[in-house]
Protein backbone atom coordinates (compact mmCIF):
# COMPACT_ATOMS: atom_id res chain seq x y z
CA UNK A 1 0.00 0.00 0.00
CA UNK A 2 2.84 2.37 0.91
CA UNK A 3 4.57 1.55 -2.39
CA UNK A 4 1.36 2.30 -4.27
CA UNK A 5 0.95 5.66 -2.50
CA UNK A 6 4.62 6.54 -3.12
CA UNK A 7 4.36 5.56 -6.79
CA UNK A 8 1.19 7.62 -7.20
CA UNK A 9 2.88 10.62 -5.58
CA UNK A 10 5.86 10.38 -7.95
CA UNK A 11 3.53 10.14 -10.96
CA UNK A 12 1.59 13.21 -9.82
CA UNK A 13 4.86 15.10 -9.28
CA UNK A 14 6.07 14.20 -12.78
CA UNK A 15 2.72 15.21 -14.30
CA UNK A 16 2.77 18.52 -12.41
CA UNK A 17 6.35 19.25 -13.48
CA UNK A 18 5.54 18.41 -17.10
CA UNK A 19 2.45 20.60 -16.95
CA UNK A 20 4.48 23.55 -15.62
CA UNK A 21 7.04 23.09 -18.36
CA UNK A 22 4.31 23.04 -21.00
CA UNK A 23 2.81 26.21 -19.55
CA UNK A 24 6.12 28.13 -19.82
CA UNK A 25 5.92 29.64 -23.29
CA UNK A 26 8.93 30.52 -25.37
CA UNK A 27 9.70 34.24 -25.14
CA UNK A 28 8.18 36.10 -28.06
CA UNK A 29 8.73 39.51 -29.57
CA UNK A 30 6.52 42.39 -28.54
CA UNK A 31 4.97 45.30 -30.41
CA UNK A 32 6.01 48.75 -29.27
CA UNK A 33 3.22 51.26 -28.86
CA UNK A 34 4.52 54.81 -28.54
CA UNK A 35 2.90 58.11 -27.65
CA UNK A 36 2.77 61.07 -30.00
CA UNK A 37 5.53 62.84 -28.03
CA UNK A 38 7.71 59.72 -28.17
CA UNK A 39 7.15 59.59 -31.90
CA UNK A 40 8.27 63.23 -32.14
CA UNK A 41 11.44 62.46 -30.17
CA UNK A 42 12.32 59.47 -32.37
CA UNK A 43 11.73 61.41 -35.59
CA UNK A 44 13.82 64.28 -34.23
CA UNK A 45 16.68 61.90 -33.36
CA UNK A 46 16.58 60.31 -36.80
CA UNK A 47 16.68 63.73 -38.49
CA UNK A 48 19.60 64.77 -36.29
CA UNK A 49 21.36 61.49 -37.07
CA UNK A 50 20.97 61.93 -40.82
CA UNK A 51 22.31 65.50 -40.61
CA UNK A 52 25.26 64.36 -38.52
CA UNK A 53 26.05 61.50 -40.91
CA UNK A 54 25.95 63.85 -43.90
CA UNK A 55 28.45 66.21 -42.27
CA UNK A 56 30.81 63.37 -41.35
CA UNK A 57 30.55 61.75 -44.79
CA UNK A 58 31.58 65.01 -46.41
CA UNK A 59 34.54 65.63 -44.11
CA UNK A 60 36.00 62.13 -44.44
CA UNK A 61 37.77 60.92 -47.57
CA UNK A 62 35.63 59.22 -50.19
CA UNK A 63 37.02 55.77 -49.39
CA UNK A 64 36.62 55.78 -45.59
CA UNK A 65 34.32 53.41 -43.72
CA UNK A 66 32.32 55.11 -40.99
CA UNK A 67 29.40 54.54 -38.64
CA UNK A 68 27.64 56.59 -36.00
CA UNK A 69 24.84 55.79 -33.59
CA UNK A 70 22.23 58.56 -33.65
CA UNK A 71 20.60 57.01 -30.58
CA UNK A 72 23.86 56.99 -28.61
CA UNK A 73 24.68 60.61 -29.41
CA UNK A 74 21.09 61.73 -28.79
CA UNK A 75 20.85 59.95 -25.44
CA UNK A 76 24.15 61.43 -24.25
CA UNK A 77 23.09 64.91 -25.33
CA UNK A 78 19.66 64.44 -23.71
CA UNK A 79 21.37 63.86 -20.38
CA UNK A 80 23.49 66.97 -20.96
CA UNK A 81 20.33 68.91 -21.85
CA UNK A 82 19.04 68.32 -18.32
CA UNK A 83 21.80 70.59 -17.04
CA UNK A 84 21.76 73.25 -19.76
CA UNK A 85 20.23 76.70 -19.34
CA UNK A 86 19.66 79.87 -21.36
CA UNK A 87 20.96 80.10 -24.92
CA UNK A 88 22.97 76.91 -24.47
CA UNK A 89 19.73 75.01 -23.89
CA UNK A 90 17.90 76.77 -26.73
CA UNK A 91 20.67 75.94 -29.22
CA UNK A 92 20.57 72.29 -28.17
CA UNK A 93 16.78 72.24 -28.67
CA UNK A 94 17.18 73.65 -32.17
CA UNK A 95 19.98 71.30 -33.17
CA UNK A 96 18.21 68.22 -31.78
CA UNK A 97 14.84 69.28 -33.29
CA UNK A 98 13.22 69.15 -29.84
CA UNK A 99 11.42 72.51 -30.03
CA UNK A 100 8.01 72.39 -28.41
CA UNK A 101 8.91 69.47 -26.15
CA UNK A 102 9.50 69.97 -22.44
CA UNK A 103 12.40 68.38 -20.58
CA UNK A 104 9.90 66.03 -18.94
CA UNK A 105 8.45 65.05 -22.34
CA UNK A 106 11.92 64.24 -23.64
CA UNK A 107 13.02 62.34 -20.55
CA UNK A 108 9.82 60.28 -20.36
CA UNK A 109 10.01 59.45 -24.07
CA UNK A 110 13.57 58.13 -23.75
CA UNK A 111 12.80 56.17 -20.60
CA UNK A 112 9.83 54.44 -22.22
CA UNK A 113 11.67 53.78 -25.48
CA UNK A 114 14.79 52.29 -23.87
CA UNK A 115 12.70 50.06 -21.59
CA UNK A 116 10.64 48.83 -24.54
CA UNK A 117 13.66 48.18 -26.76
CA UNK A 118 15.46 46.20 -24.05
CA UNK A 119 12.85 43.42 -24.02
CA UNK A 120 11.52 43.82 -27.55
CA UNK A 121 12.90 40.81 -29.45
CA UNK A 122 14.29 37.80 -27.53
CA UNK A 123 16.33 36.83 -30.60
CA UNK A 124 18.15 40.17 -30.66
CA UNK A 125 20.44 41.39 -27.87
CA UNK A 126 20.29 45.12 -27.30
CA UNK A 127 21.68 46.88 -24.24
CA UNK A 128 21.79 50.60 -23.59
CA UNK A 129 23.77 51.98 -20.65
CA UNK A 130 24.53 55.45 -19.32
CA UNK A 131 26.99 56.77 -16.77
CA UNK A 132 28.27 59.93 -15.16
CA UNK A 133 31.76 59.85 -13.70
CA UNK A 134 32.60 63.09 -11.92
CA UNK A 135 35.54 64.63 -10.15
CA UNK A 136 34.77 64.19 -6.46
CA UNK A 137 36.48 67.51 -5.76
CA UNK A 138 33.34 69.15 -7.20
CA UNK A 139 29.75 68.99 -6.01
CA UNK A 140 27.19 68.39 -8.75
CA UNK A 141 23.59 69.57 -8.45
CA UNK A 142 21.52 66.78 -6.96
CA UNK A 143 18.52 67.48 -9.21
CA UNK A 144 20.71 66.92 -12.30
CA UNK A 145 22.00 63.63 -10.93
CA UNK A 146 18.56 62.44 -9.78
CA UNK A 147 16.94 63.20 -13.15
CA UNK A 148 19.56 61.28 -15.10
CA UNK A 149 19.57 58.42 -12.61
CA UNK A 150 15.77 58.02 -12.80
CA UNK A 151 15.05 58.57 -16.49
CA UNK A 152 18.29 57.21 -17.97
CA UNK A 153 19.32 54.77 -15.23
CA UNK A 154 22.70 56.47 -15.28
CA UNK A 155 25.37 54.91 -13.10
CA UNK A 156 26.86 57.78 -11.13
CA UNK A 157 30.24 57.66 -9.42
CA UNK A 158 32.55 60.25 -7.95
CA UNK A 159 36.23 59.59 -8.66
CA UNK A 160 39.55 61.06 -7.61
CA UNK A 161 40.56 62.66 -10.90
CA UNK A 162 43.97 63.41 -9.39
CA UNK A 163 44.53 59.67 -9.71
CA UNK A 164 44.49 59.81 -13.50
CA UNK A 165 45.38 56.14 -14.01
CA UNK A 166 42.66 55.00 -11.63
CA UNK A 167 40.09 57.26 -13.33
CA UNK A 168 41.10 56.05 -16.79
CA UNK A 169 40.82 52.41 -15.73
CA UNK A 170 37.41 52.90 -14.13
CA UNK A 171 35.91 54.75 -17.10
CA UNK A 172 37.47 52.58 -19.81
CA UNK A 173 36.62 49.33 -18.01
CA UNK A 174 32.98 50.48 -17.84
CA UNK A 175 32.99 51.14 -21.59
CA UNK A 176 34.64 47.80 -22.33
CA UNK A 177 32.13 45.88 -20.20
CA UNK A 178 29.06 47.64 -21.63
CA UNK A 179 30.17 47.00 -25.23
CA UNK A 180 31.17 43.35 -24.64
CA UNK A 181 34.85 44.19 -25.26
CA UNK A 182 34.13 45.63 -28.72
CA UNK A 183 35.20 49.13 -27.69
CA UNK A 184 38.04 48.85 -25.21
CA UNK A 185 38.47 52.48 -24.21
CA UNK A 186 37.06 55.95 -24.65
CA UNK A 187 39.56 58.11 -22.75
CA UNK A 188 43.28 58.50 -23.41
CA UNK A 189 44.03 60.95 -20.62
CA UNK A 190 42.50 62.86 -17.73
CA UNK A 191 42.98 66.62 -17.91
CA UNK A 192 43.52 68.56 -14.67
CA UNK A 193 40.49 70.71 -15.59
CA UNK A 194 38.11 67.79 -16.29
CA UNK A 195 35.02 67.85 -14.07
CA UNK A 196 32.84 65.04 -15.42
CA UNK A 197 32.45 62.46 -18.17
CA UNK A 198 28.92 61.73 -19.31
CA UNK A 199 28.82 58.51 -21.35
CA UNK A 200 26.32 56.45 -23.33
CA UNK A 201 27.07 52.93 -24.59
CA UNK A 202 24.95 50.81 -26.93
CA UNK A 203 25.53 47.15 -27.79
CA UNK A 204 23.59 45.26 -30.46
CA UNK A 205 23.79 41.64 -31.57
CA UNK A 206 21.26 40.18 -33.94
CA UNK A 207 21.18 37.04 -36.06
CA UNK A 208 19.79 37.25 -39.56
CA UNK A 209 16.27 35.91 -39.90
CA UNK A 210 17.56 34.17 -43.04
CA UNK A 211 21.18 33.27 -42.41
CA UNK A 212 23.80 33.09 -45.11
CA UNK A 213 25.42 29.70 -45.74
CA UNK A 214 29.16 29.90 -44.98
CA UNK A 215 29.81 27.38 -47.78
CA UNK A 216 28.41 29.91 -50.25
CA UNK A 217 30.80 32.70 -49.22
CA UNK A 218 33.41 33.35 -51.90
CA UNK A 219 35.70 36.17 -52.96
CA UNK A 220 34.03 38.61 -55.34
CA UNK A 221 35.17 41.92 -56.77
CA UNK A 222 34.19 45.08 -54.88
CA UNK A 223 34.77 48.44 -56.56
CA UNK A 224 36.24 50.78 -53.96
CA UNK A 225 36.49 53.63 -56.46
CA UNK A 226 36.29 54.10 -60.22
CA UNK A 227 38.69 51.69 -61.89
CA UNK A 228 39.89 50.11 -58.62
CA UNK A 229 38.61 46.76 -57.35
CA UNK A 230 39.49 44.49 -54.43
CA UNK A 231 38.52 40.87 -53.82
CA UNK A 232 36.21 40.64 -50.80
CA UNK A 233 34.70 37.60 -49.03
CA UNK A 234 31.10 37.92 -50.19
CA UNK A 235 28.09 36.11 -48.76
CA UNK A 236 25.28 34.79 -50.95
CA UNK A 237 21.63 34.03 -50.28
CA UNK A 238 18.46 33.67 -52.34
CA UNK A 239 15.34 34.59 -50.41
CA UNK A 240 12.33 36.91 -50.42
CA UNK A 241 13.16 40.35 -49.07
CA UNK A 242 11.57 43.77 -48.94
CA UNK A 243 12.93 45.82 -51.83
CA UNK A 244 12.47 48.98 -53.85
CA UNK A 245 14.35 50.81 -56.58
CA UNK A 246 14.49 54.61 -56.66
CA UNK A 247 16.08 56.97 -59.18
CA UNK A 248 19.41 57.09 -57.35
CA UNK A 249 19.65 53.72 -55.59
CA UNK A 250 18.23 50.30 -54.79
CA UNK A 251 17.04 49.58 -51.23
CA UNK A 252 16.99 46.12 -49.67
CA UNK A 253 15.94 45.17 -46.13
CA UNK A 254 17.64 42.31 -44.28
CA UNK A 255 15.66 41.35 -41.14
CA UNK A 256 17.05 40.18 -37.82
CA UNK A 257 15.53 37.68 -35.38
CA UNK A 258 11.75 37.94 -35.22
CA UNK A 259 11.76 40.74 -37.82
CA UNK A 260 11.57 43.57 -35.29
CA UNK A 261 14.98 44.88 -36.29
CA UNK A 262 16.48 45.09 -39.73
CA UNK A 263 19.35 46.44 -41.78
CA UNK A 264 18.50 48.76 -44.66
CA UNK A 265 21.04 48.69 -47.51
CA UNK A 266 21.09 51.70 -49.84
CA UNK A 267 23.01 50.63 -52.97
CA UNK A 268 23.67 53.54 -55.38
CA UNK A 269 22.85 53.10 -59.06
CA UNK A 270 25.61 53.64 -61.59
CA UNK A 271 26.48 57.33 -61.79
CA UNK A 272 25.50 57.98 -58.18
CA UNK A 273 27.61 57.80 -55.00
CA UNK A 274 27.13 56.74 -51.41
CA UNK A 275 27.78 60.35 -50.33
CA UNK A 276 24.97 61.50 -52.60
CA UNK A 277 22.58 58.99 -51.01
CA UNK A 278 23.59 60.12 -47.52
CA UNK A 279 22.51 63.66 -48.44
CA UNK A 280 19.02 62.39 -49.36
CA UNK A 281 18.36 60.76 -45.98
CA UNK A 282 15.66 62.34 -43.87
CA UNK A 283 12.61 60.96 -42.02
CA UNK A 284 10.13 61.91 -44.78
CA UNK A 285 12.17 60.27 -47.54
CA UNK A 286 12.79 57.16 -45.43
CA UNK A 287 9.06 56.83 -44.76
CA UNK A 288 8.26 57.24 -48.46
CA UNK A 289 10.86 54.67 -49.52
CA UNK A 290 9.71 52.16 -46.91
CA UNK A 291 6.14 52.51 -48.15
CA UNK A 292 7.39 51.80 -51.69
CA UNK A 293 9.01 48.52 -50.67
CA UNK A 294 7.52 45.21 -51.75
CA UNK A 295 8.47 41.59 -51.14
CA UNK A 296 10.34 39.93 -53.96
CA UNK A 297 12.81 37.09 -54.47
CA UNK A 298 16.40 38.27 -54.64
CA UNK A 299 19.78 36.64 -54.94
CA UNK A 300 21.84 38.80 -52.62
CA UNK A 301 25.61 39.14 -52.71
CA UNK A 302 26.68 40.97 -49.57
CA UNK A 303 30.30 41.52 -48.47
CA UNK A 304 31.43 40.53 -45.00
CA UNK A 305 32.93 43.48 -43.16
CA UNK A 306 34.25 44.50 -39.78
CA UNK A 307 35.57 47.89 -38.79
CA UNK A 308 35.98 50.39 -36.00
CA UNK A 309 35.49 54.12 -36.30
CA UNK A 310 36.05 57.10 -34.05
CA UNK A 311 35.60 60.82 -34.42
CA UNK A 312 35.36 63.98 -32.38
CA UNK A 313 31.92 65.45 -32.98
CA UNK A 314 32.66 68.92 -31.62
CA UNK A 315 33.05 70.64 -35.00
CA UNK A 316 30.02 68.80 -36.42
CA UNK A 317 27.78 69.81 -33.52
CA UNK A 318 28.97 73.40 -33.85
CA UNK A 319 28.06 73.39 -37.54
CA UNK A 320 24.62 72.05 -36.66
CA UNK A 321 24.05 75.01 -34.33
CA UNK A 322 25.26 73.92 -30.88
CA UNK A 323 27.70 76.80 -30.40
CA UNK A 324 27.65 78.08 -26.83
CA UNK A 325 28.09 74.66 -25.19
CA UNK A 326 31.71 74.56 -26.37
CA UNK A 327 32.51 78.17 -25.49
CA UNK A 328 34.79 78.90 -22.55
CA UNK A 329 32.84 82.11 -21.98
CA UNK A 330 29.26 81.54 -23.17
CA UNK A 331 28.38 77.97 -22.07
CA UNK A 332 25.61 77.78 -19.47
CA UNK A 333 25.49 74.47 -17.61
CA UNK A 334 24.45 75.95 -14.31
CA UNK A 335 21.97 73.10 -13.97
CA UNK A 336 24.89 70.69 -13.51
CA UNK A 337 27.07 72.43 -10.95
CA UNK A 338 27.74 75.79 -9.35
CA UNK A 339 31.03 76.14 -11.20
CA UNK A 340 31.64 77.33 -14.73
CA UNK A 341 31.49 74.36 -17.14
CA UNK A 342 31.84 73.96 -20.87
CA UNK A 343 32.04 70.90 -23.14
CA UNK A 344 35.61 70.30 -24.28
CA UNK A 345 35.05 67.06 -26.17
CA UNK A 346 32.32 64.86 -27.65
CA UNK A 347 34.04 61.65 -28.68
CA UNK A 348 32.16 58.97 -30.58
CA UNK A 349 33.49 55.46 -31.14
CA UNK A 350 31.74 52.65 -32.98
CA UNK A 351 32.30 49.05 -34.05
CA UNK A 352 30.44 46.74 -36.44
CA UNK A 353 30.93 43.19 -37.68
CA UNK A 354 28.71 41.65 -40.37
CA UNK A 355 29.03 37.96 -41.26
CA UNK A 356 26.91 34.94 -42.22
CA UNK A 357 25.21 34.72 -38.82
CA UNK A 358 24.25 38.34 -38.37
CA UNK A 359 25.52 41.64 -37.02
CA UNK A 360 27.34 42.75 -33.89
CA UNK A 361 27.62 46.48 -33.32
CA UNK A 362 28.51 48.86 -30.53
CA UNK A 363 28.83 52.58 -30.02
CA UNK A 364 29.99 54.87 -27.24
CA UNK A 365 29.48 58.62 -26.93
CA UNK A 366 31.56 60.34 -24.25
CA UNK A 367 31.03 63.99 -23.41
CA UNK A 368 33.79 65.68 -21.41
CA UNK A 369 33.05 68.76 -19.32
CA UNK A 370 35.87 71.04 -18.27
CA UNK A 371 36.04 74.08 -16.10
CA UNK A 372 38.21 77.09 -16.93
CA UNK A 373 40.58 76.82 -14.35
CA UNK A 374 11.26 34.95 -60.44
CA UNK A 375 11.69 35.32 -64.59
CA UNK A 376 15.14 36.58 -65.22
CA UNK A 377 17.11 36.17 -62.06
CA UNK A 378 16.84 39.29 -59.95
CA UNK A 379 20.17 40.18 -58.35
CA UNK A 380 21.12 42.63 -55.62
CA UNK A 381 24.90 42.76 -55.92
CA UNK A 382 26.54 44.91 -53.27
CA UNK A 383 29.81 45.41 -55.13
CA UNK A 384 30.48 49.11 -54.56
CA UNK A 385 30.29 51.62 -51.67
CA UNK A 386 26.93 51.73 -49.92
CA UNK A 387 25.03 53.22 -47.00
CA UNK A 388 23.49 51.04 -44.28
CA UNK A 389 21.19 51.66 -41.34
CA UNK A 390 20.09 49.39 -38.49
CA UNK A 391 16.64 50.26 -37.22
CA UNK A 392 13.82 49.10 -34.96
CA UNK A 393 10.80 48.63 -37.20
CA UNK A 394 7.86 49.48 -34.92
CA UNK A 395 9.26 52.92 -34.10
CA UNK A 396 11.66 53.43 -37.04
CA UNK A 397 14.32 54.39 -34.48
CA UNK A 398 17.73 54.37 -36.17
CA UNK A 399 20.28 52.63 -33.94
CA UNK A 400 23.28 52.76 -36.26
CA UNK A 401 23.93 54.29 -39.66
CA UNK A 402 27.07 54.22 -41.75
CA UNK A 403 28.89 53.92 -45.05
CA UNK A 404 31.07 51.07 -46.33
CA UNK A 405 33.63 52.18 -48.89
CA UNK A 406 36.07 49.29 -48.53
CA UNK A 407 34.97 46.11 -46.69
CA UNK A 408 38.62 45.14 -46.19
CA UNK A 409 39.44 48.29 -44.20
CA UNK A 410 38.97 47.50 -40.50
CA UNK A 411 39.65 51.04 -39.33
CA UNK A 412 42.83 50.20 -37.45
Amino acid sequence: MRNLIFTSFIMLLIMATTSCQEEDPEPTSTDIQISLKSEQVIEADNQFGFELLNLIVNEETENDNLMVSPMSVSLALAMVYNGAEGDTKSQMEEMLHKNGLSSTDINKAYKNLVEALASHDPEVELSIANSIFYNQAYSLNQAFLDTNRYYYEAEIEGLDFADSNGTLNTVNNWVKAKTKDKIESILDQVSPNDVLYLINAIYFKGEWTYQFDEQETHDRAFQIKSGTEVDVPTMTIKESFNYTSQNEFELLELPYGSDKYSMLIFLPHEGHSANEIAALLNPNNIEMWLEDMYTTSKTVYFPKFEFSYQNSLVDNLRLLGMQDAFSTTDADFSGIANVYLYISEVLHKSYIKVDEEGTEAAAVTAITFETTSMGQESIFNVDHPFIFAIREKDTNAILFIGKVSNPLDNGE
